[in-house]
């Protein structure tokens, strides 16, 4: 307990209360997901004593950080019918992040080498973060069950985001009923991306423990350590 962490990105705690709770946290590492132009608009605040690494946790095959800028967007979705709903862009960006991940690796690598307690954050610590925290307890042997829920607790703590962009966007919504899901995942996160990764992961390599052994190296006796590690 309190040696993985996911969050925010640190700037936002601008708070003398939210500064010290960070503070005692004992942060050696904070793995900051964003890309290099999220992260020069509001760059992290780091506590004494960690160490901050920077890999963008959303990249194109050839390595070109993913930014949310048009041209980045429509390369992701070349392939995809882009869906009214928002879901299919939703897809695309998480199936993505799946393999040839840099993020990720260090993250497990920081994982492996005991290198915590470490903070993983991407700007709103939902879709490069939730990803992240999904493989992390893939990894440590969590059931499908617990990794949705999980998962989904996003909107529950983003409830209070995602309900004001619903208002402010009332009557679009009222007119497009299809839109809503859209907005949602702005704020917080699509319930079925969850299943989706569960699914990709499964299809591309056969199981999970196939997957987590190419991308991240994880054979079974790493992953047992990671268990003896992590899980009480």
């Amino acid at each position: 307990w309190g040696q993985i962490w996911r969050g925010i990105p640190t700037c936002k705690l601008t708070g003398e209360a939210d500064r010290a709770k960070l503070d005692a946290l004992g942060l050696r590492l904070i793995l900051d997901l964003r890309s290099s132009g999220e992260v020069q608009k509001e760059p992290d605040y780091v506590p004494d004593g960690a160490r901050l690494v920077q890999i963008c946790g959303l990249c194109a095959e050839d390595g070109h950080e993913i930014s949310f800028a048009p041209d980045d967007i429509a390369a992701l979705m070349k392939g995809y019918e882009e869906s009214a709903d928002g879901s299919t862009f939703v897809q695309a960006m998480y199936e993505r992040m799946l393999f040839g991940n840099k993020a990720f690796k260090e993250l497990f690598r920081a994982l492996e080498a005991g290198e915590t307690p470490i903070l993983f954050h991407c700007s709103a610590g939902k879709d490069r973060t939730g990803v992240a925290a999904m493989l992390i307890l893939l990894a440590l042997g969590a059931s499908d069950e617990t990794i949705c829920a999980d998962f989904v607790q996003t909107n529950v703590c983003r409830k209070a985001e995602i309900d004001a962009l619903l208002a402010g966007h009332a009557e679009e919504i009222a007119a497009d009923p299809s839109k809503r899901m859209r907005f949602c995942t702005q704020a917080g996160v699509d319930p079925g991306a969850a299943p989706y990764v569960l699914q990709v992961i499964r299809e591309a390599c056969g199981s999970a423990e196939e997957y987590l052994a190419r991308e991240y190296c994880l054979t079974p006796a790493r992953r047992m350590r990671l268990r003896r590690m992590y899980l009480e």
